[in-house]
């Protein structure tokens, strides 16, 4: 094989070759991070939901505080006159319901009996210690309590407050609870996740005897839990299954729907007890990602290709234009000079390299002697 076909093929192979390495080099470090970016992704969805459940705590203890402080609501709590304590309140749930997802709201007397629920006002006297230990603590302990609870109208985001009375007296408590379906609603708007909560039926068939029977229907469990509510049912339906929710801590995973990537995070969910009373699950939409990284990989293709090319005829200008052409042509005046004819001069100098620079000038010394 000749310098002219060796050289060149063995340049273009080497350029080719570490072209090649570096945009497989790339490629690796733009999937590492856009892999880091869906794994900051399932960490956003957690600290969403944190986030969200501590805001919605606040926000039903805060307005807990607010209406039982009211000097009118407590005088009418302290004389334990039911009717005129429902008068004092009434539009205030009924505001609260509609703009902020009020959905229960209670006055208990100690040890945790019902007082008066403003949600069911014909029902009061029922002792909820054995199924409500948040409610047992606050008036055991005299202090505020948060958390999530489920209830006998259904699982809600409760805060509880102690109520004294004009001698600074215990006398009972009061209880707002948020309605799961508005924070989860908010987190889609503002977060644009698909979420769910998933509620133990176990639980809800036992203490939830005034839940609406729909919730509990059979179209609504999934395993061991009921999907209470869900911002896109029948996208969680696909997205987590029987098998899934059976989770004892945060667990991650993705799993394509109708063509579309989804990263699912799931999230245990506690009561104020720390007993896991269902599990939250917050999915997000990786299609954007996923184009991201086909696009990437087809543009660092096509600039790798682009390189070799440019690469490939570069070296062949160089290789064959700047050194063998001028070669060949030295050579022939050799060959012409050893045959005896010294007629032929070299080209003008400027038209080599450095090297075969030295090499006309060789020639012409030995053409010279030749014609002298």
């Amino acid at each position: 094989m000749t310098f002219r076909k060796s050289a060149p093929a063995l340049l273009i192979a080497a350029f080719s070759f570490a072209v090649v390495a570096i945009t497989g080099i790339a490629m690796l470090l733009t999937s590492g991070m856009l892999a880091n970016a869906e794994s900051d992704s399932f960490r956003l969805m957690k600290n969403v939901l944190t986030n969200s459940l501590r805001s919605a705590e606040e926000r039903a203890l805060v307005r807990a505080e607010l209406v039982s402080s009211m000097p009118s609501v407590r005088a009418a709590f302290q004389a334990r006159d039911r009717d005129r304590l429902q008068a004092e309140c009434k539009d205030m749930f009924k505001e609260q319901a509609e703009k902020y997802g009020l959905d229960q709201a209670q006055f208990h007397v100690p040890p945790g009996v019902s007082f008066l629920r403003l949600h069911n006002p014909g029902k009061f006297g029922d002792d909820q210690t054995s199924y409500r230990p948040m409610l047992s603590e606050v008036h055991r302990e005299k202090a505020l309590r948060k958390g999530a609870a489920i209830t006998l109208a259904g699982p809600v985001i409760a805060g509880i407050v102690p109520v004294t009375n004009d001698k600074n007296e215990h006398m009972g408590s009061f209880e707002m609870g948020l309605d799961f379906a508005p924070m989860l609603e908010r987190i889609k708007t503002a977060y644009r996740l698909e979420v769910a909560a998933f509620i133990d039926e176990r639980m809800l068939r036992d203490i939830a005897k005034d839940l609406p029977a729909e919730h509990l229907s059979p179209q609504n469990r999934v395993g061991k839990y009921i999907r209470y509510h869900a911002t896109h049912p029948d996208l969680m339906k696909a997205l987590v299954t029987d098998a899934d929710v059976q989770v004892t801590e945060p667990v991650s995973y993705e799993r394509k729907v109708a063509g579309s990537p989804w990263g699912v995070q799931l999230v245990p969910m506690y009561n104020y007890a720390n007993k896991q009373i269902g599990v939250y699950a917050l999915s997000m939409d990786f299609s954007d990602t996923r184009a991201l990284q086909g696009r990437s990989r087809v543009w660092q293709g096509l600039a790798a290709l682009f390189a070799i090319v440019l690469l490939a005829g570069f070296t062949l200008v160089v290789v064959r234009g700047v050194l063998l052409a001028p070669l060949g042509t030295l050579n022939e005046r050799f060959k012409a000079l050893a045959d005896g004819d010294a007629s032929q001069a070299a080209d003008p100098g400027d038209s080599y390299c450095g090297e075969l620079r030295d090499l006309a000038g060789n020639y012409e010394k030995l053409r010279s002697q030749r014609g002298e």
